[in-house]
């Protein structure tokens, strides 16, 4: 069988349009990195190249493709990134004809025959990439490649798109390795936003897939399912002492869409922490009616600093049909996360169907009553794969394709019932003007300040927030 060659690529922002972006923020390319965990563990040669963490251009993409001569080259993509990772696989195909294209993430998984149809993609992976990455370069090793039995991918056969089988949710995460961290050349030079974590000592890990919930504006569902999977606390913990004792991590994000989701592992996770002495300061994503005091307790005993919480809206209707939650619960849970100690962020989202200027008021209000820490405001976005997509569709309220647009931050690309994209954008910059221009807030900032690069940080996000208004 021949040794099959990848190379694995993020797209840099803004490719398309011939000016990629490094952003001020980065984190690993965790999906890659475990992809990359799984082929490397079935003697595959893989190769990484994070081109959106580091703003590369095409050129610089082009140049990495023809000195590795790939036989695969595989690209994940969130919708906003498609067009990027379009241009990146004609790019392959103009060095090499004969190359593999293999298209993953959120965007190819909502909508495989869009990648397909650019006639640069050959593949797309749906869902999980990480086994059915594996059975596309089995397959290329073999004299005839067949792709028909590999289970959850697109691909052109001739000129017909076929789609196969979908593939069963990986349910035993603990038998996947590791991300493959050794991948990364530059691992220190990755700068997490201000709540995540320190430049250089940061690391973000995944503990569980799916959620539960199945919120209408997330296609979290759509990528790993309802059924809620998770690692044991022992093998979450072995990364943990990985990253802190080969890789000298400090700081950890745990990104699962609810790490408080099973209280019990999160205790088991929190003592283990403890007894092994693993010096983390950490964070997490959170659910209000998913934390006590218990719970809070082990967590900041542990090293947690703060929790991210999806609170989506400060009216009681809105709150109550997309989020199953009350005002009242909110309060309550911002209030003994305080009390435990651990600082609290919230998200809140402007433009949900049904939203008015007044209920966006009560948003504002609400944000700013919260004993909150940090907040994030952002319009409402209807990625492809969600809910909120199909039923902007349905409704024919979807304005641009352009993938560029789907910008939480920019103008929604969607039309609103009531509202126009101007008054839902001018909302979302009142909000971060009346949340962050206090003297509590501006406190918690400066508190949090420990070098210069927690400054610029800081002066950056704060610019993009308070100051700029993209059109």
């Amino acid at each position: 069988m021949k040794k099959i060659k990848i190379l694995l690529i993020t797209p840099a922002k803004g490719l398309s349009a011939g000016h990629p972006v490094k952003p001020k923020f980065q984190s690993h390319p965790i999906g890659l990195l475990y992809i990359a965990g799984v082929l490397e563990n079935n003697n595959c040669d893989v190769n990484i190249y994070d081109a959106f963490s580091f703003g590369n251009s095409l050129d610089d993409i082009k140049r990495e493709a023809s000195d590795y001569k790939p036989d695969l080259v595989g690209i994940t993509a969130m919708t906003i990134l498609a067009k990027d990772a379009y241009l990146i696989a004609k790019a392959v195909k103009a060095i090499n004809p004969a190359t593999v294209t293999v298209m993953g993430g959120p965007h190819a998984t909502a909508l495989p025959e869009e990648a397909l149809k650019t006639g640069w993609i050959d593949i797309a992976v749906i869902g999980e990439g990480e086994y059915g990455m594996l059975d596309i370069c089995n397959a290329l090793s073999e004299k005839e490649v067949d792709f028909s039995d590999i289970k959850g991918i697109a691909y052109k056969d001739k000129t017909t798109i076929k789609k196969t089988t979908a593939r069963e949710k990986i349910a035993a995460l603990d038998e996947l390795p590791f991300p493959s961290y050794d991948l990364l050349p530059l691992m220190k030079k990755y700068n997490p936003p201000p709540h995540w974590g320190k430049k250089g000592r940061f690391a973000s890990v995944i503990t569980s897939r799916g959620c539960p919930y199945g919120c209408m504006f997330c296609s979290v569902t759509g990528d790993w399912g309802r059924r809620y999977r998770f690692r044991s606390a022992d093998n979450v913990l072995d990364e943990l002492e990985l990253l802190n004792k080969k890789y000298d991590v400090r700081y950890i994000s745990f990104r699962d869409s609810v790490f408080t989701l099973y209280k019990r592992r999160v205790k088991e996770i929190c003592k283990g922490m403890i007894e092994r002495n693993l010096k983390l300061t950490w964070n997490c994503n959170g659910r209000v009616n998913e934390v006590n005091e218990e719970t809070l307790s082990w967590m900041k005993k542990a090293g947690c600093k703060a929790i991210q919480f999806g609170l989506e809206s400060g009216n009681e209707e809105i709150l109550s049909r997309f989020k199953k939650l009350d005002k009242a619960k909110i309060v309550k849970a911002i209030e003994i996360t305080n009390k435990a100690g651990i600082e609290s962020h919230g998200y809140f989202m402007f433009g949900l169907p049904g939203e008015t200027n007044a209920t966006m008021n009560d948003t504002i209000a609400f944000a700013k009553s919260l004993k909150l820490h940090s907040a994030g405001f952002t319009s409402a976005t209807p990625f492809p794969g969600s809910e909120l997509w199909d039923y902007c569709v349905e409704n024919n309220l979807i304005l641009s394709r352009d993938w560029s647009k789907y910008d939480l931050k920019g103008l929604p690309p969607s039309r609103h019932l009531n509202l126009t994209a101007d008054e839902i954008l001018k909302a979302q910059k009142r909000a971060f003007r009346g949340f962050y221009l206090r003297p509590g807030i501006i406190l918690n900032i400066l508190k949090n300040i420990n070098s210069l690069n927690d400054v610029l940080n800081y002066s950056f996000e704060a610019a993009i927030n308070l100051i700029n208004t993209k059109k």
